[in-house]
């Protein structure tokens, strides 16, 4: 099981004072708190002033989310961020979105079945359920429903019975359920590309969810082959699954604890 990091700041020395530390950090209830509607979530101006000064500070500051890249830069707005979307399928550069080819070409199979879930008859009738379309991903939100476990059930059975299904992958979050193709990076290839193309050798990654878990075993892989040294942070809840827990190193308690370490990195 990870540690409490704020009983253990003193292993994070090195990261502080070293201005080519990396730093990168989900979006979702992990500087942004968890809210009912995705679309109505924000983050405080606290802590956008706060990731300002990490970019000032760090050689690189980077944000990898479920959320589309376009979607990510309109809620954060803080320039110099490495913005990284789609859980790594699209990137921002020079105010540019990136994606590879080989997944723009699964652009027209997610829409077709992104818009067969949303015409399908039982779920579109269930109160409160919330389709979300992201470009390359489709999630369906279930945390408003009134029957939780029902809906879940409902959800999976749906998609399984969806035509085209074998060029993507189904996982699973926070009251989620997500489609997106089974090529292209996911939080950990992205990760472990980012090291590398910027010869990095400290890093933090800060995550709370199932998909942060390619994330932490990547770290933790590149950290026992001794290229890098890194700390997985996860930010728990009562809704995180202990097997994200177990791959972390560290945790905080909530966002608000995320905003604290922020500030403390920050201090000389």
């Amino acid at each position: 099981m990870p540690k409490y990091l704020f009983d253990h700041l003193n292993e994070f020395e090195d990261f502080r004072k070293d201005e080519k530390t990396a730093v990168i950090t989900d979006i979702d209830g992990t500087i942004s708190k968890i809210v009912l509607d995705p679309y109505e979530a924000t983050i405080t101006q606290i802590m956008r002033a706060t990731l300002k000064k990490l970019v000032d500070k760090f050689q690189l500051v980077g944000i990898i989310t479920g959320r589309n890249v376009k979607n990510a830069k309109e809620m954060l707005e803080v320039d110099g961020l490495l913005y990284i979307g789609s859980h790594g399928l699209e990137y921002l550069k020079d105010d540019e979105i990136h994606i590879e080819p080989e997944v723009e070409e699964y652009l027209p199979l997610i829409q077709k079945i992104a818009q067969n879930i949303q015409n399908e008859e039982e779920l579109s009738n269930i109160k409160n359920i919330l389709f979300q379309e992201k470009g390359l991903c489709f999630t369906v939100h279930y945390r408003k429903c009134e029957d939780v476990k029902g809906t879940h059930r409902k959800i999976l059975e749906a998609i399984n019975e969806m035509e085209g299904l074998e060029k993507f992958k189904v996982t699973e979050g926070r009251k989620v359920v997500e489609i997106r193709p089974k090529i292209g990076h996911d939080k950990g290839t992205i990760l472990e590309k980012l090291i590398f193309e910027n010869k990095i050798e400290k890093i933090i990654y800060l995550g709370d969810d199932v998909t942060d878990v390619d994330a932490f075993n990547k770290l933790n892989e590149v950290k026992g082959n001794g290229k890098v040294k890194g700390a997985g942070i996860v930010v728990v809840s009562e809704e995180v699954p202990e097997f994200v827990k177990e791959n972390a190193s560290f945790y905080v308690k909530g966002v608000d604890e995320v905003q604290k370490f922020f500030n403390w990195l920050l201090e000389n």
